[in-house]
């Protein structure tokens, strides 16, 4: 199977010829018409050559269009109507390629262009063409009223018709214009862009999916969603012609064949709804002004245009949005306008003009309120299908932004919680090994004097290292699951690790003011830490000669409580005379701020530092609620 993408990076280069070979066919087309006069044949080819320069030299195709309306203005001879619409599609080409190639200024002169081209052209198929309207009513400048409301309702038409091409052409610029800006890459680079979009500008546009209003003038469509509107298409196609089965093949031959085009227009232009809003609104008013112009009544596929205006509001982005709703008033000034004339045209209006304007009045505006109430209400419920599709999008984007942060916080404790037990790892492990060393040394040294105190030392090595492997082995698991497997200590287990420090070699008093029971457990743990980590200092950096001690002292709810003061002091070495000269204090350890952020998480405080030689710990650390 072909690929698409590789096709269009090998025709990337030769873009250019597509005018020139649409200008190619125009040509053809006139010359199995046959040949008109040899003024009209040199209006044609300038035609052919505007759609041609269109791309290239944007500036001298709108000169070109000009000269050669000019050319069949001055045409004395009325001209076959296959001829007249040729030319007009040669325009509505010509003002494609402008607008979508053209520079700001040329792109709005093109506009100015089409918005008088219309009347001209209408004058061209009415007055001077095979499109003649009946005459009746007064003759105002030697025309009859009749032929002056079907030329303005002509020239309403080709003003849409053309102003469709220029809206095609400019949202062509707008989508290229977007994607250089972007940086998108080309469709030989390999991504795939739309082909309308290639053909006509940049090779395949590749726009940012976020942006809802982003320029796009094709949109991708999954493959059942394009399944949908194929079948939807077909579906429209059988309910009409159930519907209008009378008025395609139950009248004239003329009125089947225009009614069967205008049909098939429709049909398109509801297939590519979802695809290409502003592709299909151009279809829709391509098979209105078909309709219009062949004097066609009310059709079933009439509501084609409903659903055209809904995809506009709820599919188009911002241009294509506003576009339809200008579409939709514009369509009902058009259609109350079409159904006035032709109502007043079947009942003989026109033949007593004088006393019926009144009634044709009144007609005209309830027409035109009936009308834009039925457009304006299907362009309003594309809006609201837009507004309901965004707010679900939006909550679901809120869905996973909340569940982004709840996995962010839950990493966030997770590493708090890794973090803390790494604390409590060290605090564990520094503990345990500096009782250890004191007693191996103290051993050593007591070896030869006192053998009994080496077995004693020996089963206080013992004893602490059990201890903190077991301590160990519970933080350990509480780094493989949410809940530790073993108890937590608590301010119940300072007594033991206070006989730890004892058998070390640093004599402690213990003194216990008062009963806290509404201490937490991040208090217990918390407090059990920063008496052990105190009293390790002690025994590394203070004098061991002297006793250390340790005062836990319950504070009523009158004296800023309720909860628990730790106090540990101990007396610390003697310094050399060359440190006290520059007043420097011995280094204490790593623990303090180890400490200090404990009893902070703990909802309490912490201050430590020495005071006339000896060094004071002291906490605070609120009950139950307090923290």
């Amino acid at each position: 199977m072909l690929d698409r993408t590789r096709l269009l990076s090998a025709l990337a280069p030769h873009r250019w010829v597509l005018e020139p070979a649409v200008a190619v066919v125009l040509f053809v087309a006139w010359l199995f018409s046959g040949l008109p006069t040899a003024l009209s044949a040199l209006a044609l080819l300038f035609y052919c050559a505007a759609v041609a320069l269109s791309r290239v030299l944007p500036g001298v195709a709108l000169g070109i269009v000009w000269t050669a309306l000019l050319l069949e203005l001055t045409e004395p001879d009325p001209l076959p109507g296959a001829f007249r619409i040729i030319g007009a599609v040669a325009i509505f080409a010509t003002v494609f390629g402008i607008a979508a190639h053209g520079g700001r200024v040329l792109r709005w002169f093109a506009f100015a262009s089409a918005c008088l081209i219309g009347p001209a052209m209408a004058y061209l198929f009415t007055v001077k063409g095979e499109l003649k309207f009946l005459q009746f009513g007064p003759v105002i400048g030697g025309y009859y009223a009749s032929q002056g409301v079907g030329l303005l309702l002509m020239s309403l038409l080709m003003i849409v018709a053309f102003l469709i091409g220029w809206l095609l052409g400019y949202l062509v610029a707008r989508q290229r214009a977007f994607a250089s800006a972007a940086g998108s890459p080309s469709a030989g680079d390999g991504q795939r862009g739309s082909v309308l979009v290639w053909l006509a500008s940049s090779g395949g546009a590749v726009v940012a999916e976020g942006d809802p209003d982003r320029p796009r003038l094709v949109q991708r469509l999954s493959r059942g969603q394009l399944t949908f509107d194929m079948a939807g298409a077909a579906a429209f196609v059988v309910f009409c012609l159930f519907i209008d089965s009378a008025d395609l093949f139950g009248s004239s031959r003329d009125g089947s064949r225009s009614g069967t085009i205008v049909l098939a227009v429709f049909t398109v232009a509801v297939a590519l709804r979802r695809m290409s809003p502003a592709v299909a609104l151009a279809f829709a008013w391509l098979a209105a002004v078909i309709q219009m112009t062949t004097g066609n009544s009310i059709l079933a596929s009439d509501l084609g245009v409903l659903l055209v205006l809904y995809a506009t509001a709820a599919y188009g982005d911002r241009v294509v949005r506003w576009v339809g709703l200008v579409s939709a008033g514009l369509g009902a000034l058009v259609a109350a306008l079409y159904l006035s004339v032709t109502s007043a045209l079947s009942q003989g209006y026109f033949d007593l003009l004088s006393t019926s304007l009144t009634s044709i009045a009144l007609q005209f505006a309830f027409l035109f309120v009936v009308s834009a109430t039925v457009l304006g209400l299907s362009w309003v419920l594309g809006l609201l299908m837009r507004t309901w599709r965004e707010a679900r999008f939006s909550r679901y984007a809120q869905t996973v932004a909340e569940l982004d942060r709840n996995r962010a916080e839950e990493v966030v404790v997770v590493e708090q919680e890794r973090t803390r037990i790494a604390r409590d790892m060290h605090d564990v492990v520094a503990h345990s090994l500096a009782v250890v060393i004191a007693q191996a040394d103290g051993a050593r040294y007591a070896r030869h004097t006192d053998p009994g105190a080496v077995d004693e030392a020996l089963t206080t090595i013992a004893a602490t290292a059990r201890s903190a492997l077991g301590d160990v082995r519970v933080l350990l698991a509480e780094l493989r699951q949410s809940q530790p497997e073993g108890p937590q200590p608590s301010l119940d287990d300072v007594p033991q690790t206070i006989e730890h420090i004892r058998a070390a070699g640093l004599p402690v008093a213990f003194e216990r003011l008062g009963r806290v029971d509404g201490l937490g457990s991040a208090q217990q743990i918390a407090g059990f830490r920063i008496v052990q980590e105190a009293l390790t200092n002690a025994l590394r950096h203070g004098d061991t000669s002297q006793p250390a001690t340790v005062v836990l002292a319950a504070v009523a709810a009158d004296a800023g409580g309720p909860g628990i003061v730790i106090t540990v002091r101990n007396t610390m070495k003697h310094l050399p005379a060359d440190e006290l000269s520059t007043g420097t204090v011995p280094r204490i350890g790593h623990g303090l701020p180890g400490m200090r952020e404990r009893a902070s998480l703990a909802g309490g405080t912490l201050s430590a530092g020495p005071v006339d030689g000896v060094f004071v710990v002291s906490a605070f650390l609120p009950a139950g609620g307090a923290a």
